[in-house]
């Protein structure tokens, strides 16, 4: 995921001030009852330089978000489903119940269709929720319909359409319309979660040597690397999903997932999703996809705009990651994969299809942005609405929560990344994950990865020895690290009073480390985490096109026509989502099992009704800690001229000074400490223990 800096420090500050003090800086704020539409410029324009007017003819595709009705009434009927014992807990709506009670009305959506077609835009698809309605038409037409001036904006080295000014629409939409979206480019700065060193097209190299199971293969080095010593571990080669499976106890339940529908929506779709998965499943013991348990959507509209400018390519590891885990945490349940023709719009498009058509149980989603947008962007609050009728039918909806820290150093302000940082989504963090045997015996940190390379590193003795120059730099620099944080969007839900420490919900602080004060409590992410961490991550396996480098290569299955199958390390808060999507999935299993529905929006539950207690306690839910003592292990990098260097990859440490003590976050605010923290969260599921908990759940 590339990295964002979307406002200077300065300008975040002052406008993140000016949030703490202006009322109605949460989600359910009353739409503008003007005709210009609020909260409907760019949130990044003011940090950008005017290159030239947009091209008239250029196509626009754009949708127009429609208010729900009665928002408050939805607002406190979804408190009660999730309260212990109100009259309607767990009894939840159809899409028809929903549709009827709080949906836009038909009249409102066609008096919408009837505006756009006025202003000469052809309407396309709208969902039966009438959430929104799409339609199409050239930068020309979209000026004139709305009122503004469509301009190309240089910022941060990309080149974005915008619209100058708020659109207008008429006074008698201004009550109905909450957002037109399409005008901007803003969603262009939505990536995916996975990380990895590969480029587009053709696969990357992770060569060895690599560990089995935790520091089961260890290298001398020297020198020795400072605080952290002379003997260090190399980086597991890529954990398997027996491992994984040991390592959260899903092997001990006995469930598989079977009956259960687990969604996955992703940007794009990799032609060659099903036999990738179908080889990873063979390799690992696991059962093919077939018509039955696999089906992959086109959402109505989505081909109207076909964009390939946003990476498709990047996004097919991210598609073959998220069913594979799934698939492997869960191998009996049904997953529904929708992909969006573009990562902008139309990928919430696809969630909102799934949701809409109560099409799954459960839905994991590997994207986002780097922090929020500070400013109230309408969106954002575009989308709460489809998260709010996810959590009205039974739904649950996870989101990754970023893989870039704080994002102070991208943002100039610590603060939680979006859509993870919704209060009606579950946020699932990354840890450092060490699998000590078959049995899934286990050490597990928060994760935060700092990096140094040892120059002139070579390799002798079967991988035993590593000897070099110096580590450089050192200290060692943050690379990335679970996402977490305080958020300066939402307020805290009621699910974290009391659980959530005040200092956390009410304070953050700058990139310099000055505090500022937020007020009343927000929302902090993330809700639980699992493994994450590339130097820890899992084996994934995906078709590339044959690159001629040995080392990237290396291992692959040659398939013909320039193509090979490669299976390698990843990781990435994009593995963890996939992976707690698993768990969920044995949940809803042992629920339907016994004559319940699903478990829904599980927050609730999981801070609420689940035991936490200390690592490797057995307790539902895992207390994480930071290490006890300087952690870290190496691994071989390939660099651009072919040959390799030795890094050392921190495990959520990193010395304050060249010769000071090691400490945890040196550069970030985050911290992983007993009971909840901002990188972890309430720690990891125990699969014996939570899913028995939850199911138990009336």
């Amino acid at each position: 995921m590339h990295r964002i800096r979307m406002l200077s420090m300065a300008t975040t500050v002052a406008l993140l001030l000016s949030l703490v003090v202006v009322a109605g800086a949460q989600a359910g704020a009353q739409a503008s009852s003007t005709t210009r539409v609020a909260n409907n410029i760019a949130p990044w324009l003011g940090q950008s330089k005017l290159v030239s007017h947009a091209n008239p003819s250029g196509r626009v595709y754009l949708s127009v978000y429609l208010n729900n009705r009665n928002e408050a009434g939805l607002s406190r009927f979804l408190q009660d489903l999730y309260r212990p014992g109100s009259a309607v807990f767990h009894r939840f709506l159809t899409p028809a119940q929903f549709h009827a009670a709080y949906s836009p009305t038909a009249a409102s959506v066609n008096a919408v269709k009837a505006f756009l077609a006025q202003k000469g835009l052809k309407v396309l698809s709208s969902p039966a929720n009438g959430m929104y309605v799409d339609a199409i038409g050239s930068v020309a037409q979209v000026e004139k319909a709305f009122g503004i001036t469509e301009n190309v904006y240089s910022y941060k080295g990309r080149q974005l359409r915008a619209n100058a000014q708020a659109p207008i629409v008429s006074a008698a939409l201004a009550p109905i319309v909450s957002f037109v979206g399409g005008l901007d480019d803003t969603d262009a700065l939505i990536q995916p979660r996975i990380k990895s060193d590969a480029p587009p097209g053709i696969g990357f190299s992770t060569p060895g040597p690599c560990s089995t199971y935790w520091a089961d293969h260890s290298a001398t080095v020297s020198p020795a690397a400072n605080q952290y010593g002379a003997t260090l571990p190399w980086t597991p080669c890529g954990y398997t999903p027996a491992q994984i499976r040991a390592a959260y106890g899903v092997d001990q339940t006995g469930l598989t997932g079977a009956g259960v529908r687990v969604g996955i929506t992703d940007a794009f779709a990799s032609p060659t999703i099903v036999a990738d998965v179908n080889r990873f499943s063979a390799n690992h013991g696991l059962p093919p996809l077939t018509a039955s348990n696999f089906q992959q959507i086109v959402v109505p509209g989505t081909f109207n705009a076909p964009e390939n400018r946003f990476d498709p390519q990047g996004w097919y590891g991210e598609q073959s990651l998220d069913i594979e885990w799934v698939h492997a945490m869960a191998p009996g349940a049904k997953i529904i994969y929708a992909g969006a023709q573009r990562s902008t719009q139309v990928l919430d498009h696809a969630l909102i299809d799934m949701i809409d058509n109560h099409l799954v149980d459960v839905v994991t989603n590997s994207w986002g942005i780097n922090g929020e947008f500070i400013t109230r962007y309408g969106h954002v609050f575009a989308d709460e609405r489809a998260f709010q009728q996810a959590a009205a039918e039974g739904i649950s909806v996870l989101f990754s929560s970023g893989d870039a820290g704080d994002v102070a150093a991208l943002r100039g302000v610590a603060m939680a990344s979006w859509p993870a940082s919704s209060p009606w989504v579950t946020a699932v963090g990354g840890t450092s994950l060490g699998v000590q045997n078959a049995a899934g015996a286990k050490v597990e940190w928060g994760w935060g990865t700092y990096r140094s390379t040892l120059t002139g590193g070579v390799v002798g003795g079967g991988g035993t020895t590593v000897t070099g120059n110096a580590w450089s730099p050192w200290p060692p620099t943050f690379q990335y690290g679970s996402g977490g944080g305080t958020s300066l969007t939402f307020l805290q839900p009621s699910y974290q009073a009391g659980v959530v420490p005040n200092a956390l919900a009410t304070t953050t602080t700058t990139l310099g480390g000055s505090t500022i004060n937020l007020g009343a409590p927000r929302r902090v992410t993330p809700d639980i985490s699992l493994d994450g961490d590339p130097s820890t991550g899992a084996l994934y396996g995906q078709s590339y096109n044959v690159s001629g480098d040995a080392l990237i290569d290396a291992g692959c299955t040659p398939l013909g026509q320039g193509m090979e199958y490669c299976e390698r390390r990843l990781g990435g808060t994009s593995l963890s989502s996939p992976l707690f999507a698993g768990v969920l999935a044995l949940v809803d299993q042992a629920r339907f099992s016994a004559g319940k529905g699903a478990i829904g929006f599980v927050n609730p539950a999981l801070y609420k009704n689940t035991t936490v207690g200390a690592p490797s306690s057995g307790a539902a839910i895992e207390d994480v800690l930071p290490p006890a003592a300087p952690t870290a292990l190496v691994r071989n990098v390939e660099n651009a001229d072919g040959s390799l260097s030795t890094n050392l990859r921190t495990i959520n440490s990193v010395p304050a000074s060249a010769t000071g003590p090691v400490i945890e976050g040196a550069d970030t605010s985050l911290r992983t400490t007993a009971g909840w923290d901002n990188v972890t969260g309430l720690g990891t599921p125990w699969a014996p223990a939570l899913v028995p908990s939850l199911a138990a759940q009336p």
